[in-house]
């Protein structure tokens, strides 16, 4: 992935600016700042989900916006906040039945062990039954994860990973982002703290700073 002063505008202001990075096949890319400071919008451009205003930006080798279709397909949205969320009130496994209609019909033939291999990978132990809003943040967290999985994508993008949770938790969110980017899938994952993925990240994106 290439980007080389991204921003989003709109009629308000610039939601993020002056975004440039470099981060290859299974890289770990940590996106940190304060609320406000465009993390989710600049995670949905890259997913192709969000035009950007100013900037050239590739995905996958794939000029965004021009072949934004083609990314989307390419990339996985394990959580983008106030856009694509776990619902609290269904269990976990009506979040993996539901995401299996969204895969191709080779990937539905393995979803069930393609989850369960990804669960292990980030630490999840699932019950099937359990409503997700009855989760620990971290596991909730691991949950979206690890459906976003399910897709074998390219890139995963998880917003707000340390949503709820306490620095201990946090770093071990980002050593299972870590264990995942060595599978050679690539992560962008935000953040209001950057310091707990120190060791883990190979990239880290500063927003807020207009």
């Amino acid at each position: 992935m290439e980007a080389d002063g991204v921003g989003v505008r709109t009629y308000r202001g610039w939601v993020y600016s002056g975004v440039t990075l470099q981060a290859g096949r299974g890289a770990v890319v940590a996106v940190a700042g304060p609320g406000g400071s465009g993390r989710t919008s600049f995670l949905l451009t890259v997913a192709g989900r969000m035009k950007p205003s100013v900037g050239s930006l590739s995905v996958c080798g794939l000029a965004l916006p021009r072949a934004a279709a083609k990314v989307r397909a390419r990339v996985a949205v394990a959580r983008a906040t106030g856009a694509a969320e776990l619902e609290p009130e269904l269990r976990v496994g009506d979040h993996v039945r539901e995401r299996r209609l969204t895969l191709s019909r080779s990937a539905r033939k393995h979803a069930d062990k393609t989850f369960g291999q990804a669960c292990e990978l980030v630490g999840l132990e699932p019950a099937a039954k359990e409503l997700v809003g009855e989760l620990e943040p971290a596991d909730a967290t691991r949950l979206a994860l690890a459906l976003a999985l399910m897709e074998r994508p390219e890139v995963v993008l998880l917003d707000d990973l340390d949503e709820g949770a306490d620095g201990a938790a946090q770093q071990d969110l980002w050593a299972a982002v870590r264990r995942t980017a060595d599978t050679g899938v690539t992560v962008l994952a935000s953040t209001t703290e950057p310091s707990p993925a120190d060791g883990m990240a190979d990239v880290f994106v500063a927003l807020g700073d207009r």
